[in-house]
């Protein structure tokens, strides 16, 4: 390693250790001076591998915010994360519920139970947090949209497929029964239970959460009912919560906890290894065996993800300045589904699983997960064992000569040369200076090694096809809002999708629903039998057996391989499924390992 790139690691690690609680460590990096104070308080530190993007609950969709805000805030009914791989739904802020009919649910409220700000919790309370749910899903139309309100991102969430709102109405009157909570379907919702698991509707506190605002992860203090009572957020370094001693629940044994952020995986995996950190989170695949050789430390191997990792393509009909490519014609595809299928070909996923995951990767599933209820597990994939990569490069190379007059109309090399090209001639393909006439346009995100070095990989496989690529680097939140606001600007985002909660609805419609501001690919295929009817089919099917069968057609409709192609054909890229690791200090007790990516601080102990 360079002088230069020591010195920057030595900085990275000291800043780590500087800001990690851990006996409030003081390090003077330029004279070498280290102080150490007696530990005040019994501090747990979570290694942290990305900054939250949102603290409001309801405007959340990533993995890191949902972490932070589940520290401090519960729900109705969870996922018994102790229960894997069955993840069976408890009771939190209710103590029962009742179906009155296929459109009312009653929940009793538990009694006794406090904000952090020292209110107590009642059914008004829960909802007024419903109805702040529905507002920012604009499911009553009045959402202004502002610099401080605006569609929240989950908001598709709360519709069914064909535009009508899930929730019709709540009931709740603390004069009658403080304690009894209503919910009104619109109509018949299989999934509500497991709706309601999902962070949007945690309950908040009406007396320091704002009605018509959302909270500011910079200024703003989110107040809940859970274990521990969040203090702040300091970007790029740190969350930080206090122990609730008045929470309804068992006391947690820690006082204090720590969510320590270093987002650049390399320096986090090195500071891990310094055991500044009690539970490192987000290891990167090729550090596990080095985490499984040192004797402090216990990595379990949890099982296959339930979270999909894809390549989304950009499908929508805008260039990369936003402007329409033919007026009117919505239907029409920057990136057609010939090109995407070629793309899906030549990816070397071999090389992923094997080189970049370090062997802790399979096959990439489709949007439904192998571990989840509708799953198709038929649809052969371009990644297919029974494929060779380099017949597939091959088979890429020959869909790209039948379309080869619709690349010239787009811009692209002139129809004569391409189709002049032998498929099985890599100098001829590699020498080409761009057969599009355009490079894709693709995101990394900052200061993961993963993507960085799939990027690499697909330039490398990309140019085997005369594609040129070009780059940019986004923070988490940031892609987050060019995916959601203007996403013809990538051709190509790499992007993992965890399930909010185990029903296929969850995991098709917010990707696949040009409604929802998770369908970054912008896929709009209006055809009979194409992927907009068959979704409307699919959730409006009240058989639980018929529904999980549409759902199983689109995913051979998006993914399979030997599927004629059509407009939604490879809008999804799928990349690997990861074999889940949970990797902390062998002192650390009460770990509840999972694959639904999310942790429970207040079970935690040290030994």
């Amino acid at each position: 390693m360079e002088m230069e790139k020591k010195n920057l690691a030595i900085i990275v690690l000291a800043i780590a250790l500087a800001a990690s609680g851990v006996g409030n460590i003081i390090l003077g990096i330029m004279t070498g001076a280290i102080q150490v104070e007696a530990e005040k308080k019994l501090t747990l530190v979570y290694g942290w591998a990305s900054n939250p993007a949102a603290l409001d609950p309801v405007d959340t969709w990533d993995v890191p915010s949902h972490i932070m805000q589940h520290q401090s805030t519960q729900s109705l009914v969870e996922y018994n994360l102790s229960t894997h791989p069955d993840y069976e739904i408890m009771n939190v802020l209710c103590t029962d519920y009742v179906w009155e009919s296929d459109t009312r649910i009653s929940f009793a409220i538990r009694t006794g139970v406090l904000f952090h700000d020292g209110t107590l919790m009642t059914a008004e309370d829960v909802k007024w947090n419903f109805e702040r749910v529905n507002y920012f899903a604009n499911v009553t139309g009045t959402l202004p949209a502002s610099d401080t309100s605006w569609t929240g991102f989950c908001a598709s969430l709360f519709y069914h497929t064909d535009g009508t709102p899930i929730f019709a109405s709540f009931e709740a009157n603390d004069a009658v029964d403080a304690y009894n909570f209503t919910i009104v379907l619109s109509k018949p919702f299989g999934a509500l239970l497991d709706l309601l698991c999902f962070g949007a509707t945690n309950i908040l506190s009406p007396e320091s959460t704002p009605r018509y605002t959302y909270l500011s992860l910079a200024e703003d203090d989110i107040v809940g009912t859970g274990a521990y009572d969040y203090q702040h957020f300091w970007r790029d370094l740190e969350a930080r919560f206090d122990r609730f001693d008045d929470y309804w629940g068992p006391a947690p044994y820690f006082e204090e906890v720590v969510m320590r952020i270093i987002e650049d995986d390399t320096g986090r995996m090195n500071a891990g290894l310094t055991k500044i950190f009690d539970y490192v989170g987000g290891v990167t695949k090729i550090y596990i065996d080095r985490y499984k050789a040192e004797a402090d430390f216990h990595v379990e191997d949890v099982g296959e993800d339930l979270c999909y990792f894809y390549l989304e393509i950009y499908c929508g009909p805008r260039d990369i300045l936003g402007n329409m490519t033919i007026p009117g014609n919505y239907q029409y595809q920057k990136n057609p589904a010939y090109l995407r299928r070629a793309l899906a070909l030549a990816i070397n996923y071999t090389y992923i699983y094997e080189e970049i995951l370090a062997g802790y990767a399979v096959e990439g599933t489709t949007a439904v997960p192998r571990q989840m209820p509708g799953h198709n597990a038929s649809v052969v994939q371009a990644s297919d064992s029974s494929f060779t990569w380099v017949a597939n490069v091959v088979k890429a190379r020959e869909i790209l000569i039948a379309n080869a007059a619709d690349i010239e109309d787009r811009g692209g090399m002139p129809a004569v040369d391409i189709e002049a090209l032998d498929p099985n001639n890599d100098a001829q393909w590699i020498d080409l200076t761009n057969i599009l006439g355009r490079k894709l346009e693709i995101n990394r995100h900052f200061g993961s090694t993963t993507n960085k070095r799939v990027n690499q990989l697909m330039t490398d496989n990309f140019d085997l096809l005369g594609i040129e690529m070009d780059e940019s680097i986004r923070e988490w939140g940031v892609y987050l809002d060019v995916g959601e606001n203007t996403p013809w600007i990538m051709d190509i985002g790499y992007i993992g999708w965890c399930p909010d909660y185990l029903n296929p609805f969850n995991m098709i419609d917010p990707l696949f629903n040009l409604a929802s501001g998770s369908c970054f690919s912008r896929i709009n295929d209006t055809s009979p039998g194409g992927l907009t009817d068959l979704m409307n089919t699919a959730a409006a099917e009240g058989d639980y057996n018929i529904q999980l069968g549409y759902y199983m057609d689109i995913q051979s409709l998006i993914y399979d391989i030997n599927r004629p192609i059509n407009p939604a054909s490879h809008c999804h890229i799928s990349g690997w499924v990861y074999l889940v690791q949970q990797t902390h200090l062998k002192t650390l007790k009460g770990v509840q390992y999972n694959v639904m990516t999310m942790v429970e601080f207040a079970h935690w102990y040290r030994e």
